[in-house]
This record gives structure tokens, C-alpha cells and sequence, in this order.
């Protein structure tokens, strides 16, 4: 079929309460998606001020320590802001739909694809904030490593590890959200890791609550001062397996003059091709408790059992052990052995900014009905219901407000 009539203004035939009705359900639908969005610095799009959008990042006043003098007015002081810009972009989608949809009424299948289409709408934004915010520099390694590929399946996230980040943005004097007069600060959390950390005796679930009290969307309970929102749109760490056959290799032979890998598995031309620039991790002896290092694969060649290798880009010298028959290979990209790792961001207000979709003037649907595209649409037969967001983008703001904690969590 060829390609369909994008037009960029309301469908012609569709009644304005009906767009109205269409638009409201669209975003109402998208928000329990939203969970990383709800607590971003939000700012609106200005009309006719282009691509870019200015977030504001202040600075903090130091203490003075400097008494005042009796009858002498100080100096003033000058607030210190700092513009962070991003560049919005557009994102949307669209489903086409049989002519036994009519558009000229409130259709249980319009309003059915609508939902399917805020879902998608939901998602889409929220994995956008979420890749944004783990740009961030501030990590935290659960289990006390110093990096990812050191962390194991059983170094979970704990109350400690919470306490930890809490003592790290707390130190940065990063802002907390405030409700109902205490403070708090947002962990986002995966439920692999809730799984985990409901097990604490501290753990007080969002249903024990005290109080009475709004709470987030997604948010299931609290500890130690920080306000768990869970969503599986956390973050996670995987690596794929080293070949079809096998999540790990063997070491047969390390050539350290060419900085090769023989390895006791056969690898085929398609997997030898997929390896090239992959991570590896080189476990002494195949024992998890001994040392792993870090390697990087910078060809590999397809071959028989025995014969198949690997060439990396660092030296006996720079990978800190030599390679020997018999050590185990796993995929890098991850955790310790290639354990999957969660991912938590905990952090303070105004830590990072997005651009403002709630007013709904930023969200669009999109309802075309049959015939409306033209000789493209010769026999009426099409209709499509799409969501757009005309403009968006998400930046960090502080850098040192938010921390991210990465974790292994049971099966």
C-alpha cells in the first residue's frame, strides 16, 4: 500500500467535541506511564522560540560566618543561575485501522486504539527521561565494587546501600521533596529489586501509611527517609549470551605477542561478527570467587572447536592477568559472570527537568479518517488513530542530586 497522507492539521469530519474527548483520554491514558517524568523540573515550550528549551539550574549560597556590623547595611548579594539548554524533538506513532471504523462518533474501537496509543505515548517519553537520567555520573555499585562488571547476582540492593546514597546526596546538599511536611527522597526501583528489599523488617508498605496522604504514581512504600516508585521501566543491565550455543567461552591459548584468545567452543562466521566490539570478562580458573578482569574484543574469528579465536585490544600487562586453558569467558556488558544487574536512582527536587506535556497543549491525537489520504486511500477503506508529542526533551540539572545504584536481585 502506498504510503498514507500525513496531514499535520485536525482531520476534516471530526467533530470538535469528539477531538476534545479524544485528546483528554489520550493523556489521561499516558500518565500512569509517566513515572520518571513526574518528578523532573518541568518547563513549557514557549511558542516561536525554536528548538531549544532553557531549564534553570541556580546556585546555592555559601554560609556567611561574617557578623554584622551595627548601623552598616552589608553587601547584597547576586543570584547565580545557570541555563541548561536541550533541543525538543518529536515523537509519535500511529495504527491503521480497518473502514468498519466510524470516526464521527465517540467508537468503542477508536477508543480502544487511543488507549493502546497512550500507552505507547507513555512509554515512549518515559524511556526517554530514564535513558537521559542514567547519563548521570554519580554511581553507586551495591556491594562496595568500584564497577559494574564487579558486582554479583547476590550483591542486592539493602536498606545500607539506600543509606548510603541518601549520606552521598545529603553531603551534596541536594534538595528533597517535601509532603505533608517531612522530606523525602525518590528512589525509582525495578521489581526485581522490591522483591528483594520488601523483605527488611523496616520496610513499611505504602498501605501502612499513617497518615493519609497523595502518593505517587507507582509508589509502594517507603524506608529510611526515601519514597520507593516502582516501575518496569527501571533500567537494567544484560548481556547477551557469547554465542548461540553458549553463554560463555573456554580459554584454550593466549598468544600475548598478538593478543589472542583460542577458545575450546566453535564460533561462526555470523557470531564471530557479532562479537567484534563486545566486552569480556576473563574469570580465573572459572571460579566466580577468584578475580575477574575486563576485556574488550577487537576481532574475532570464526572456526572449529579449538581453533576459533579471539583478539582483544588489551595486553597481558594491561588486562592484569594471563590468560590461561581452562579460564572461563563471560559476556562483559553486565554484572559479575554476566549477572544482570537493576538499576535505582535515588534523588533529590529539581535534579533534572523535562519539558512540560501535562497541559495537554503538547500531546496530540491524531484521527484520519477513511478517504482522508486520498488516491492513497482509493476505496475509503483506511482510518488510522495516531499520538503525537510535538515537542520534547529531558536534561540533569544537578548532577551530584541524583544517584544511581546498581544491583543484582534473586530470580
Amino acid at each position: 500500500m502506498a504510503a498514507l497522507n500525513t496531514h499535520l492539521t485536525t482531520t476534516e469530519g471530526l467533530a470538535p467535541e469528539v477531538q476534545t474527548y479524544y485528546d483528554r483520554k489520550m493523556l489521561k491514558d499516558m500518565k500512569p506511564k509517566l513515572v520518571h517524568y513526574q518528578y523532573g523540573q518541568k518547563r513549557p515550550i514557549p511558542r516561536g522560540g525554536g528548538k531549544t528549551i532553557n531549564f534553570r539550574k541556580w546556585t546555592p549560597f555559601a554560609a556567611i560566618t561574617t557578623p554584622l556590623a551595627e548601623g552598616v547595611v552589608p553587601d547584597g548579594q547576586n543570584l547565580s543561575m545557570t541555563e541548561i539548554t536541550a533541543t525538543v524533538a518529536q515523537y509519535g506513532g500511529y495504527v491503521a485501522i480497518s473502514d468498519l471504523l466510524d470516526m464521527t462518533a465517540i467508537d468503542p474501537v477508536a477508543s480502544d486504539a487511543v488507549e493502546l496509543m497512550a500507552d505507547q505515548g507513555g512509554l515512549s517519553v518515559d524511556t526517554v527521561i530514564r535513558d537521559e537520567l542514567h547519563q548521570g555520573t554519580g554511581v553507586q555499585y551495591a556491594g562496595g565494587g568500584d564497577y559494574r562488571f564487579e558486582v554479583g547476582k547476590t550483591d542486592i540492593l539493602s536498606t545500607t546501600e539506600l543509606r548510603r546514597a541518601v549520606r552521598t546526596l545529603k553531603n551534596n546538599n541536594a534538595k528533597p521533596f517535601l509532603r505533608n511536611g517531612k522530606e523525602y527522597f525518590i528512589a525509582i526501583v525495578s521489581p526485581d529489586t522490591t522483591y528483594d528489599l520488601q523483605s527488611d523488617p523496616l520496610w513499611q508498605d505504602v498501605s501502612k501509611y499513617q497518615d493519609k496522604e497523595a502518593i505517587y504514581t507507582g509508589e509502594i512504600g517507603r524506608i529510611f527517609g526515601v519514597i520507593l516508585v516502582e516501575t518496569p521501566q527501571a533500567r537494567s543491565f544484560s548481556a547477551a549470551n557469547l554465542t548461540a550455543a553458549s553463554r560463555t567461552l573456554t580459554v584454550a591459548a593466549w598468544n600475548n605477542a598478538t593478543q589472542t584468545l583460542t577458545v575450546d567452543e566453535a564460533i561462526t562466521e555470523s557470531e564471530a561478527a557479532a562479537l567484534i566490539g563486545r566486552d569480556l570478562l576473563i574469570s580465573d580458573e572459572g571460579e566466580t570467587g577468584k578475580p575477574q578482569y575486563l576485556a574488550a574484543i577487537l576481532s574475532a574469528n570464526a572456526g572449529a572447536a579449538g581453533a576459533a579465536s579471539l583478539e582483544l585490544a588489551q595486553n597481558q600487562a594491561e588486562l592484569g592477568v594471563t590468560p590461561a586453558d581452562g579460564d572461563v569467558l563471560y559476556p562483559g556488558e553486565a554484572g559479575r559472570s554476566g549477572a544482570a544487574l537493576a538499576s535505582t536512582l535515588v534523588f533529590g527536587r529539581n535534579a533534572y527537568g523535562v519539558v512540560d506535556i501535562e497541559s495537554g497543549a503538547n500531546v496530540k491525537t491524531i484521527l484520519k479518517p477513511a478517504g482522508s489520504a486520498g488516491s492513497s486511500d482509493p476505496l475509503d477503506q483506511i482510518s488510522t488513530v495516531g499520538w503525537k508529542v510535538e515537542g520534547f526533551a529531558a536534561r540533569i540539572l544537578q548532577q551530584t542530586w541524583m544517584i544511581r545504584i546498581e544491583s543484582g536481585f534473586s530470580d
